[in-house]
């Protein structure tokens, strides 16, 4: 993860934009579509017998943050996405973003498998957080994936109806493998990401995309003409997680003071599974933390939230 100065552009990719009807103000819900194109009539060369793109992950995040840049070094959340398809590192990166209020909300999806397929993801995206990042695994591979870094939904009169993106192959740098069933190579040192542009993926002397995302706008909630200050808690305000249960379940937490907060996920053995957030918490502001996803297996959890003057624990059920 690379902290930025300015705003990023969506790099390597092709976007095209269709009916741009804007709303200026509010947030705005989205709807992406990941549709597959690679297969072995688009790439031929050694296509592998089991083609398939791992579980989308992604965030809504503003200009100070980068989870991925092509010429940069890949965090451990890309790489371990990229080799294996693990959300894991990549899902606690985001958490922290959001903890130092550079990225808001957690886009978490399917995958295709095989190929010949979409997949589709709803998600809200605020003016404050107006750039996505979205990634998947192409897989097999040795550490390939396809996504958007810092792709804006905005337009300057406001959120784009529809946008289409072209998605091409990037090596994130970490193994150096050549053939999708390489063996582990791992690269020392690493690499910076790049798109790739030659082997398996140039055709008749073109780079052809895998996949695409089309973003289609469903509504927008507009904002109120006044906004009042929200009244900060007692010591703190932890709400109820919702939907409880389910496979992946949210609350938020608002804190009286500043303060350095820690969230910790745990079974019912009293074994931490996960830390959801640790870091640093501004007042006043509910800030939203998830619990979930595919990498947890179903049953009870509990999840534990310590502040440098409350300290609470609640229940959660996730089912798969």
């Amino acid at each position: 993860m690379k902290l930025l100065p300015s705003i990023l552009l969506l790099l390597g990719a092709t976007w095209f934009f269709h009916d741009i009807e804007a709303v200026a103000q509010g947030t705005a819900t989205y709807e992406v579509t990941f549709l597959s194109s690679w297969s072995a009539t688009t790439h031929p060369q050694d296509f592998p017998s089991s083609p398939h793109f791992s579980e989308l992950i992604g965030a809504t995040h503003d200009s100070t943050v980068a989870f991925w840049t092509v010429g940069e070094l890949a965090s451990p959340g890309i790489k371990n996405m990229a080799e294996t398809g693990s959300k894991t590192a990549l899902r606690s990166e985001i958490n922290v973003a959001s903890g130092n209020a550079s990225a808001e909300t957690l886009l978490d999806g399917g995958g295709i498998t095989p190929t010949s397929g979409s997949v589709s993801l709803t998600f809200s995206i605020s003016e404050a957080y107006p750039l996505v990042m979205l990634v998947s695994m192409l897989a097999p591979s040795p550490d390939w994936f396809v996504g958007v870094a810092g792709l804006s939904l905005r337009a300057e009169s406001g959120w784009i109806d529809t946008l289409t993106v072209d998605l091409f192959s990037y090596d994130a740098g970490t193994d150096s493998g050549t053939t999708y069933a390489a063996a582990n190579q791992a690269t020392d040192p690493p690499q910076p990401i790049a798109k790739i542009e030659t082997g398996l993926f140039l055709v008749n002397d073109e780079v052809p995309p895998v996949a695409t995302f089309t973003f289609v706008l469903q509504s927008v909630e507009q904002p109120t003409l006044v906004e009042e200050a929200p009244a900060l808690p007692a010591t703190h305000v932890l709400s109820a997680v919702y939907p409880n249960p389910s496979p992946q379940a949210a609350f938020t937490l608002t804190v009286r003071h500043p303060q350095h907060v820690r969230i910790d996920l745990f079974d019912l053995n009293g074994r931490r599974v996960d830390t959801l957030y640790e870091g640093f918490l501004q007042a006043g502001t509910p800030r939203r933390f998830t619990i979930g996803g595919n990498d947890l297996p179903s049953g009870v959890y509990l999840y534990r939230v310590v502040g440098e003057d409350f300290a609470e624990s609640r229940a959660v059920v996730l089912v798969r």
